[in-house]
């Protein structure tokens, strides 16, 4: 595979073109033939490959370029190698042809061919009545299953309500457990702190022990004198004095063993014996606590009942009480009114002379002996409504029969008392007036200073959206880029509309927001981030994936921006309309947006890979 790298070289260029020569010209490889460019650009590490039809392969995969006439493609028609491979597949179907052999085996072959396939196609009519019975059997098995799960769902929730039963009962019996064992503690405390054990059932537990201990040390030592006694036989027949001698003083040293053994497991059982006769007396006697615990609880619960009983009660006369409390207050209200009226309508009410013989001393006593009897009875509030309305009837009557018979001589006093009265609701009103005016000013001012407040901010960023939307959508077959701005619905007062945004990408016609792309949306939404930002600056971004609906062209552009404005050149030289640089925290999949950075920090998923 021959290849041939291109070196170009410009002895005279204007160094601040070095940027766009190395970007023309770049590392390319130059191939023969498309082949060749394919294998190197699409396996392993990709490469920038042009072959010398003027096919030019990228590293993203794109392909463009190439001829597709002319004496120069004509002349390549007919290639060496073509033709060598063309020669050697004639070869192969030659003795492909002297193997297959002359037409009578061929229709021989043919024959049994056809047989073959005859048995097939049964199998296969066979294998289609299997499949048939087997997808029956699979639709019954399904059915069944399904019913299954039904039943097993009916039953569920019963299952659950068992083990919630179950799971109440035993934490009623752990609990009515551990309140017999402390009943039992208490009784058994004295015989505990005589015997030395925290409780009776570590009294059990070392006697069953010690019991246990005892056979064991009775059994092994049963054991010992009987290989001891058949050792003695055996040493007997061998006439071996000296070990009779020793095995007689082991014997009776083990038989004082046994005895002291048989004398402690005595006082063992005496003991174990009381402590039984103990046991089942303090068993007797927690049983009668048991008993009478049981008495005290029927009681708490009667006396549960009860409480209930006298709180709903309680509660009942508690209602009646704030009922009578609330009519009480009605009456007084209704008392006040009805004296405040005969004070304004020069009305004398009959007073007590010694408000001291009363029961209460405080505030005015009225006599209401000169009324009938009938009249201080109790009586329901439709009777005294009746009775209020007799007596306006006639209050009514007198009026207008003292009316008709003389001149008001109270109206002059009640125009006074009018007078002072109106006098009063004016400075009242006046008042008011004054503290609402004062209020109406304080907002107003909020008011437009929010209004001047946004209109500052909004005059700003429609100012420089369009500039920044510019930088990022144009390039060399569009330099002057699209084209954005903000509008208000209503500009006397914005805070009841909203803001329409309209964005134009390049060779782009007017269009809603909502008919743009994902990465035309990107790009505009990248642009009223930043023109906001340009209003009152933030330390630093943090963006998030913001490359991921762009493609590799707008990445870059995107890319660039943000390096424009957070590198140290660009922190040095700020743009000449006044906008401003700032640092950014990018998190990014794409190597054409985090090459461009100042730093890196990579994220591994597992630390052992790195």
């Amino acid at each position: 595979m021959p290849i041939h790298f291109v070196y170009l070289t410009f002895h005279k260029f204007d160094p601040a073109l070095e940027k766009a020569v190395l970007f023309a010209a770049g590392n390319t490889l130059v191939c023969d033939d498309l082949e060749e460019a394919k294998v190197l650009s699409w396996t392993g590490e990709r490469f920038k490959v042009v072959t010398v039809d003027g096919i030019l392969l990228t590293k993203s995969g794109t392909m463009t370029g190439g001829t597709s006439g002319g004496m120069e493609a004509r002349s390549n028609k007919w290639d060496d190698k073509k033709v060598e491979g063309l020669k050697r597949k004639k070869e192969q179907f030659e003795s492909e042809l002297e193997e297959l052999g002359s037409i009578r085996e061929m229709h021989l072959k043919e024959s049994e061919t056809s047989g073959r396939i005859s048995g097939l196609e049964k199998k296969i009519q066979y294998a289609d009545i299997e499949k048939k019975s087997i997808e029956d059997k699979l639709k019954n098995l399904k059915q069944e299953k399904k019913n299954i799960k039904d039943s097993i769902g009916h039953i569920t929730p019963e299952v659950q309500k068992l083990k919630d039963v179950i799971d109440k009962r035993s934490k009623d019996i752990r609990k009515l457990e551990k309140r017999i064992n402390e009943i039992v503690d208490r009784l058994f405390k004295n015989f505990s702190q005589s015997v030395g054990v925290a409780n009776i059932r570590e009294y059990e537990e070392n006697q069953l022990k010690a019991a246990e201990n005892m056979a064991e040390e009775r059994l092994s030592l049963s054991n010992q004198l009987a290989k001891l006694k058949y050792q003695l036989e055996y040493e007997h027949k061998r006439d071996v004095e000296s070990r009779i001698k020793k095995l007689e003083s082991s014997l009776i040293s083990l038989e004082n063993d046994l005895k002291l053994v048989h004398k402690k497991e005595a006082e063992v059982k005496l003991a174990t014996e009381k402590a039984s006769e103990e046991i089942n007396r303090w068993k007797e006697e927690v049983k009668e606590w048991k008993s009478k615990s049981e008495e005290c609880e029927k009681e708490i619960q009667e006396w549960k009942k009860q409480a209930s009983a006298a709180t709903t009660s309680i509660s009942k006369l508690n209602r009646q009480i704030n009922s009578k409390e609330t009519q009480i207050n009605q009456l007084d209200e209704r008392k006040r009114e009805i004296i405040e009226k005969c004070d304004l309508e020069r009305i004398e009410l009959p007073l007590i002379s010694d408000p001291m013989e009363t029961e209460s001393s405080i505030g005015k006593e009225f006599d209401f002996s000169q009324l009938n009897r009938s009249l201080l009875k109790d009586r329901r509030p439709s009777d005294r409504e009746k009775l209020e309305a007799e007596f306006k009837q006639k209050i009514d009557a007198l009026v207008s029969e003292i009316e008709r018979t003389a001149p008001n001589l109270k109206a002059l006093d009640q125009y006074k008392t009018l007078q002072e009265k109106e006098r009063d609701v004016t400075e009242e009103f006046e008042a008011a007036r004054k503290e609402e005016k004062q209020v109406a000013d304080a907002y107003n001012s909020v008011k437009q200073r929010r209004y001047e407040l946004f209109m500052e901010a909004f005059n700003h960023i429609s100012s420089n959206i369009d500039r920044i939307y510019k930088q990022l959508t144009k390039s060399g077959t569009h330099p002057l880029g699209g084209t954005a701005y903000l509008n208000l619905e209503n500009e006397d007062d914005p805070f009841l509309h909203g803001i329409k945004y309209t964005a134009m990408p390049p060779t782009k016609r007017f269009r809603d927001m909502e008919q743009l792309s994902g990465g035309e949306k990107t790009v505009a939404a990248l642009a009223l981030l930043f023109s906001i930002h340009s209003y009152k600056p933030s330390p630093f971004f943090i963006l998030d994936e913001v490359d991921a609906a762009l493609d590799n062209l707008n990445v870059a552009k995107v890319a660039g921006f943000i390096r424009s404005k957070s590198c140290d050149g660009a922190r040095a030289s700020q743009d000449s309309e006044g906008g401003s640089g700032f640092q950014s925290i990018v998190i990014s999949l794409k190597d054409s947006f985090y090459d461009k950075a100042e730093a890196l920090v990579g994220v591994y998923r597992d630390s052992e890979r790195r």
